[in-house]
């Protein structure tokens, strides 16, 4: 058997079974020798080698003569011819070649060790440090948003007063917007009798002077008569070949014999309606009742200016206007 192999299955066999003394082969002393010399051998070699890290020793199996020893146990049967010495040395040398080139063996890793829990103090102290903050941030936040509404107050503010002043540059800019109403009996009947009668084109003329006429409106009475025009009654025909509106209604006849008509009702609420696109009005009538009329669209910012004759102006119509034009003075200019 030779020494560092293990023996074969057959081999273990044989030598387990009994054989009889008669039937075993007598061993001569030259193959016993020569089996000394070659476990001599392998001895000196694996003494003279390297030792090599993580390897495991191989258990010597006993020679021949040893197991032939043993009273009990039967010879074994000729180990086979073992090989030479170059080819057992080339044999080692491979062995040494495959642990040498065989990766070492690396420890596993250690494992992380898990962090220590934060202690309940310094949680407690993080979290009123973020709940601080949070605080900070939202009083920030608050004070922004008081700053963005103060702002926009004050950009609504500013509009307002932008919008003001643009209206009143507006105003500065164009002409003043002029409104007439002319009560026809009131200035008819100022006039003494037998003077000619005004030149209403001529008055509407002086009264727009730098001024952008919106309306000249004329409110006169006229005749029930179907046979007299209407334009060729003496209400109406000093007003129908100019820009005047002509407002007319019947007259009314009273029992004496009378006659009168009344525009009151209908001219204070033309003024009060018109008023709030106009910037000047101008009243043709010296009726003290259309005084409730003229404080109304005073109270609007528009200026009301008062025309008539001395003789059929109210003192109350005077102290209302902004400016009373007396006719008396100017009827040469307008004849």
């Amino acid at each position: 058997m030779i020494a560092g192999r293990r023996p074969s299955r057959r081999a273990a066999t044989t030598e387990s079974t009994e054989t009889p003394p008669s039937e075993q082969e007598p061993t001569t002393e030259e193959p016993r020798a020569a089996a000394r010399g070659r476990a001599s051998a392998d001895a000196s070699d694996a003494d003279a080698a390297p030792k090599k890290p993580a390897r495991r020793r191989r258990s010597r199996a006993k020679p021949a003569e040893s197991a032939a020893a043993d009273g009990d146990a039967a010879p074994a049967e000729p180990a086979a011819e073992a090989p030479s010495a170059p080819a057992a040395e080339e044999a080692e040398k491979a062995e040494e070649a495959e642990a040498v080139a065989a990766p070492p063996q690396t420890e596993p890793a250690a494992e992380p060790e898990p962090e220590p829990a934060t202690p309940p103090r310094r949680r407690a102290a993080t979290t009123g440090a973020a709940g601080a903050e949070a605080d900070g941030l939202l009083a920030l936040v608050e004070q922004l948003a008081s700053e963005i509404a103060g702002q926009r107050s004050a950009l609504v503010q500013l509009g307002a007063g932008v919008d003001e002043l643009s209206t009143r540059l507006d105003r500065a800019a164009r002409k003043p917007r002029l409104g007439v109403f002319v009560d026809v009996p009131n200035v008819l009947y100022g006039l003494e009798a037998g003077e000619d009668p005004l030149d209403m084109g001529k008055l509407l003329a002086m009264l727009s002077e730098g001024r952008e006429l919106v309306r000249a409106t004329a409110y006169a009475p006229v005749s029930d008569d179907p046979r007299e025009a209407v334009e060729r009654q003496k209400f109406v025909a000093p007003f129908v070949p100019y820009a005047y509106r002509i407002v007319t209604k019947p007259m009314k006849r009273f029992a004496d014999g009378s006659v009168k008509g009344n525009f009151d009702v209908e001219m204070a609420i033309d003024l009060v309606t018109m008023s709030e696109r106009l910037d000047v009005v101008a009243i043709v009538s010296g009726d003290s009742d259309f005084a409730r009329a003229v404080e109304t669209v005073q109270s609007r910012g528009v200026r009301v200016e008062v025309v008539a004759f001395a003789g059929s102006t109210s003192i109350e119509m005077r102290a209302l206007a902004d400016h009373y034009l007396e006719l008396d003075r100017v009827t040469s200019q307008l004849r």
